[in-house]
């Protein structure tokens, strides 16, 4: 079983992966507080790094921004809006 440390790991290694040469211009989220385990699977935001910096809306990357790592398995998926909108990962209560 992954820990939340262990799987932002694995979260991070996929967003270089897919992103490739433009890994730089995305980073995961927030300091924990778009981090979640929900069920088998945690969750993690990412955006874009002139967002993090600068907090411009002209930089804000829409859509699904989340990745699942499954917390068993490691694998790591991006949700798709759908998912993303039936789970709401990161809403609180």
């Amino acid at each position: 079983m992954y820990t939340m440390d262990q799987a932002e790991q694995l979260a991070a290694d996929a967003l270089r992966r897919k992103f490739g040469e433009w890994s730089d211009q995305v980073a995961l989220f927030g300091n924990g507080e778009y981090a979640t385990k929900k069920g088998e699977l945690f969750y993690f935001g990412y955006q874009s790094v002139k967002y993090i910096e600068t907090r411009d809306d002209k930089y804000f990357n829409y859509g699904p921004n989340c990745i699942s790592v499954h917390s068993e398995t490691g694998e790591c998926r991006f949700p798709d809006i759908h998912e993303v909108l039936a789970v709401q990962p990161f809403k609180t209560q």
